[in-house]
């Protein structure tokens, strides 16, 4: 079993764990980007560069079995798992999807049943959370970098850091606004 952080709090809060058979995919479908043309046969395909939002099914089970906190913890676990967040795994801490719930989740289910399964609607990759990238580069006059995310997909770069002074720039560190509202 893993756990899960989504919308700020993390399963343990709720003393539940995601199931071992948590579906999350190596890579999204491809979009299809096919367009019928009047007057011509079949389609005419518009390239295939981009992807489809992706499902991540995650079966979450109670560690705590006591009926009496199962039924103090159904309501609020419905109420979490509802809306939009970052999503990410204890074992893979590192990356977060943008994650959206769209299907309810049934508290008497998971007081009945002590499991459920809930269905994240996320963008097609994972991007880095880590607020600071630093770079041990030197960046001569006149030189310039690419910054790239570190998630899931090659990116293009970010943005891109142009020396145009007359000295090198050294030891830089980049932050951006963290993912996870603390």
């Amino acid at each position: 079993m893993v756990g899960f952080f989504f919308a700020n709090k993390h399963s343990h809060d709720f003393n539940v764990m995601a199931m071992e058979n948590t579906a999350r995919g190596l890579l999204p479908s491809k979009r299809r980007n096919d367009y019928e043309v009047s007057g011509r046969d079949g389609t005419v395909s518009i390239g295939n560069a981009t992807y489809n939002t992706r499902q991540v099914t995650i079966d979450i089970c109670f560690i705590d079995r006591n009926p009496h906190n199962l039924q103090l913890f159904a309501r609020d676990v419905a109420q979490w798992l509802s809306g939009t967040g970052i999503l990410f795994f204890d074992d893979e801490p590192q990356r977060a999807y943008d994650a959206t719930i769209y299907a309810t989740i049934d508290a008497e289910e998971l007081v009945v049943a002590k499991r459920a399964s809930v269905i994240f609607e996320c963008q097609p990759f994972a991007k880095s959370i880590s607020p600071l990238q630093s770079l041990n580069h030197n960046i001569a006059s006149g030189n310039q970098i690419n910054i790239f995310s570190h998630g899931t997909h090659p990116t293009p770069g970010i943005f891109i850091l142009r020396n145009t002074g007359t000295v090198a720039i050294n030891n830089i560190v980049i932050t951006r606004r963290s993912l996870i509202h603390e």
